[in-house]
């Protein structure tokens, strides 16, 4: 959850350099002089614990048996009778009081059972039932059921049964490998090889996320501030906090009090302090790193800045560069890009150690590498970055258009589902 929780907050660096002011402003670094208000820590000797990335055989493994285990098939099976965990094929009609009701019928539905995709009964009511057969359910919807028509009321669903499919196993051989459709890789060691050199990319990357956190951290917690941290600068983190905060929330049907609550221990009376805190705690990192930059020459070069921008634009699919700034906050990509200048130099500075055993720190390749297994695996799975080439073309209207369409189609058997 906690790391979540980072990826959302670090979301915040991204939205807040959406369509902005591009005027001098003391909301942002240009606008003030940052010595004045920070004063670095000694960062020549950064103590760093971080686990050096690794990846074992045995976790290639065990990843693959969990993709192989994500990878469920269903078959036709002669066998007439349905059982737990079969999937079947069924046309359905949902009456209450003699009369059909919105979101209770479907034709030619999938259903896997024992899912509980639909409310209680539904599902163990076609246990036993043969092929053919039409199965009549009086069931009673849950009191607390998100459509208040229907919470608690008793109903009856009229089931045919059009076929079964039994559940099989995948089996890693070469026939599973082509069928991920993963560029040059069509053998069972090419993808051992393949999902290998992906868990290593990932451990990497949480490595150095650890690293940077770390660096972060010791400069903000033990640099000095002579004065107040510029107002505006902080209500600008503030402001994007909350609002890209509230976003996910929304996206996670909850409200920001909630997510507060559930991802940082926040209160109902504290979590608008937390999220200030938040925003301190950047306005000072974003002090400190322009400091360094400007006294090691760290600066994003108008030559530099440019280059990023054009790469960013083609990357996000505009014509033009001028026509992809007029979206963007350039002001804070500008900042954005110093401070990660500054991590870099930072980072070939530091002294890395490994973490004692037991330590927060510890732990963080292997399983780091993926974050958790579940979601590693879904970043290698037909429609992820297991087609890295694909995945790369995708755009945020594809994969807002796939959600739609789930959507749309869910809200059709709704009513039926829990």
């Amino acid at each position: 959850m906690k790391k979540l929780f980072v990826m959302l907050t670090g979301a915040v660096l991204a939205v807040s350099m959406l369509a902005g002011c591009g005027k001098k402003d003391p909301a942002y670094l240009s606008g003030i002089k940052a010595e004045d208000y920070a004063e670095p820590a000694d960062y020549s000797k950064i103590e760093v614990q971080a686990e050096e990335p690794s990846v074992s055989d045995e976790y290639v493994n065990m990843y693959i048996q969990y993709m192989l285990s994500q990878d469920k098939k269903y078959v036709k099976t002669d066998r007439k009778a349905v059982q737990k965990g079969d999937q079947v094929n069924i046309d359905y009609t949902g009456k209450m009081n003699g009369k059909t009701f919105d979101g209770g019928s479907a034709t030619d539905y999938d259903l896997v059972i024992g899912s509980s995709s639909f409310i209680d009964g539904f599902e163990d009511g076609l246990i036993g039932k043969k092929v053919g057969e039409n199965v009549k359910l009086n069931l009673t919807f849950p009191k607390d059921y998100g459509n208040k028509d229907l919470a608690g009321k008793a109903v009856v669903f009229e089931v045919k049964i059009n076929s079964i499919k039994q559940e099989e196993e995948s089996k890693l051989d070469d026939a599973y490998v082509k069928d991920q459709n993963i560029d040059g890789v069509t053998t069972v060691d090419e993808y051992k090889k393949y999902v290998k050199d992906y868990l290593l990319k990932q451990a990497q990357s949480s490595y150095d996320s650890e690293v940077n956190s770390q660096i972060i951290k010791y400069l903000t917690e033990n640099s000095k501030y002579p004065k107040d941290l510029p107002a505006e600068m902080v209500d600008r983190w503030n402001q994007s906090y909350t609002e890209t905060l509230t976003s996910y929330a929304q996206q996670y049907g909850t409200d920001l009090e909630n997510l507060m609550e559930t991802m940082q221990g926040s209160t109902k009376d504290s979590y608008k302090d937390d999220i200030k805190k938040m925003a301190e705690d950047t306005t000072k990192e974003y002090l400190v790193m322009q400091v360094i930059a400007d006294k090691e020459k760290l600066n994003v070069t108008d030559r530099d800045f440019n280059t990023a921008l054009s790469t960013q634009a083609a990357q996000a699919g505009y014509s033009s560069v001028e026509e992809y700034k007029k979206s963007q906050d350039t002001q804070a990509y500008r900042e954005y890009l110093m401070v990660q200048n500054v991590l870099k130099f930072l980072k070939d500075k530091v002294h890395v150690t490994a973490p004692a055993s037991g330590s927060s720190a510890a732990g963080t390749t292997e399983s780091a590498a993926a974050g958790t297994t579940e979601s590693a695996a879904a970043a290698t799975t037909k429609t992820d970055a297991a087609k890295d080439s694909s995945a790369a073309k995708a755009d945020a209207s594809g994969s807002s258009a796939a959600g739609t369409t789930e959507s749309a189609a869910a809200s059709t058997e709704a009513a039926a589902q829990q």
